[in-house]
């Protein structure tokens, strides 16, 4: 549970005069206000602002209240915070000093949301959700611009209401690049004119344009859903259209980060977590909970920043991945290492005093769920400290390395990281090459020797330099701790052999 904040000294409201005739002192203020305001500066302090910032932002509050002379249930946040902004823009003050004032007033305005139980997403809801179609529809016939409002629509069933805003802008920008390109190159009178010629067209001047094949064969999968599911209501499109096929790539392998690496990180976390400063040991300590998360356990960002309270089952140690890519569920083990973290993280998060539903979410930051880069920034942060570049979902490409290599089998992995197809998990298992070189070379001298019959049955043995380097080429794999331990032992013994040989044959010369 969350530790309530104690100051040193207690708040001590100084009854001045303000030096502006149209705000009232604060003897003066709306009937909880002074009581509200009270609240909104520990609620700063508890976010980890600096005490020069909470005064500042202290007093644009000030201001508000004073101006609007109203209380704060009734406080407009559009209308009355702009009146104020505008108040504050007319008095001399410095631009610097007024947008920190601004700031202030914008966090005024989260902080009313919070104390009414409201998210930027609900007060916004309705404007959120239009799509700004003026843009994405420009230069489309007016049949095609209904088609992908209706397949947009249908679409945004598959997403949680807390992304579809976003992924909907998405879908229709990225459907729609292709579309305006072909209504500006072919004249579109139906949906059978969207035909292979014109999209070779639209891949020759894509590729003209420097353009990547992974971001052609992308546009292809968004049109080729799109008809699919005009197909399926049953509308008329060019089949020859939908037997196009992407266009070949080198097939890369998902990239993880070295075990060293990963170490070097971890432990820049660890440090972190003993700092003197309050804001840096703070955030660390909520870092080595997520990341451990993402490590052993192989969440997505996405799903770390979703995690709720009640997802954790501490008894069985499991969390509940509920509607996740896919709007899919899963339940994922969690290691008593990250059970502890998560715990030492809990124990010192600090939450606002009024109820909402972002209170429920595991990881909070400046008072609400993680953004979409929190996860980014920090892991840059971090590893601008020790040297390391890997990204949040390198982390989750480590987890399915380590287990593998560690011995679970692939459908144990394939559950626990949530893959829909083996084979998306089998990329990962090509990943630990180190151990499939060695039992490579374990076979092949067995079928060397088998080969070379009873006759030829003193085969020459390998020589020193020759062994060296195949046990050079399984360190270049991705190894665990103990065969790394192994590999380096191996390769000591082979030295220490070589150097005995020499000895000897130094003595045997006559």
């Amino acid at each position: 549970m969350s530790k309530p904040y104690k100051w040193k000294t207690p708040f001590h409201f100084r009854d001045r005069v303000p030096d502006d005739p149209d705000v009232k002192r604060m003897s003066e203020w709306a009937a909880g206000n002074r009581e509200f305001y009270h609240r909104f500066l520990l609620w700063l302090r508890q976010g980890g602002y600096q005490p020069t910032t909470i005064r500042q932002y202290g007093t644009a509050v000030r201001v508000a209240f004073g101006l609007l002379d109203k209380p704060h249930g009734q406080i407009d946040l559009q209308t009355d915070l702009a009146r104020v902004r505008d108040h504050l823009r007319a008095r001399p003050v410095n631009t610097a000093m007024h947008g920190v004032y601004c700031n202030g007033l914008d966090k005024f305005a989260q902080y009313l949301r919070v104390s009414r139980g409201l998210s930027a997403w609900e007060t916004n809801r309705r404007a959120l959700l239009q799509v700004n179609w003026d843009y994405y529809l420009k230069s489309l016939p007016a049949w095609l611009a209904e088609d992908v409002k209706v397949y947009v629509a249908h679409r945004r069933k598959n997403w949680k209401p807390s992304e579809q805003h976003h992924r909907s802008q998405e879908v229709a920008s990225k459907l729609t690049t292709v579309l305006r390109w072909m209504a500006t190159h072919a004249i579109l009178n139906r949906l059978s004119d969207i035909t292979p010629n014109l999209w070779e067209d639209h891949v020759a001047a894509r590729l003209e344009a420097g353009l990547s094949l992974s971001t052609i064969n992308h546009d292809l999968h968004d049109l080729q859903s799109f008809l699919h599911f005009l197909v399926e209501v049953g509308r008329a499109v060019c089949e020859r259209m939908l037997r196009v096929t992407i266009m070949p790539k080198t097939q890369t392998l998902p990239r993880d980060v070295p075990p060293e690496q990963l170490r070097r990180l971890l432990q820049a976390v660890e440090r972190a977590t003993t700092s003197p400063h309050p804001t840096t040991r703070n955030l660390a300590i909520m870092d080595r909970a997520w990341m451990l998360l993402m490590v052993h356990s192989g969440l997505r960002t996405g799903e770390v920043r979703q995690l709720r309270l009640s997802d954790i089952d501490w008894e069985r140690r499991l969390l509940r991945i509920e509607q996740s890519k896919g709007l899919k569920d899963r339940l994922v083990p969690v290691s008593a290492l990250a059970l502890e973290a998560l715990r030492a993280y809990l124990a010192e998060r600090c939450l606002p005093n009024a109820e909402s539903a972002e209170n429920r979410l595991v990881f909070i930051h400046w008072q609400r769920g993680l953004n979409a880069q929190y996860c980014q920034s920090r892991l840059k942060w971090y590893g601008e400290q020790c040297g390391v570049k890997a990204s949040p979902h390198q982390l989750r490409h480590s987890c399915a390395t380590l287990l593998l290599n560690a011995g679970a089998p692939v459908m144990t992995v394939k559950m626990i990281l949530g893959h829909v197809k083996i084979d998306t998990t089998l990329g990962y298992a090509r990943l630990y090459d180190g151990t499939v070189a060695a039992d490579y070379y374990h076979a092949m001298l067995q079928v060397e020797q088998h080969l070379s019959g009873p006759e030829n049955s003193a085969v020459s043995a390998l020589s020193p330099a020759e062994l060296l380097a195949l046990v050079d080429s399984l360190r270049a794999g991705t190894l665990n701790a103990t065969q790394v331990e192994t590999v380096h032992t191996l390769r000591a013994g082979i030295l220490a052999l070589a150097e005995q040989a020499t000895g000897q044959a130094q003595i045997n010369v006559p």
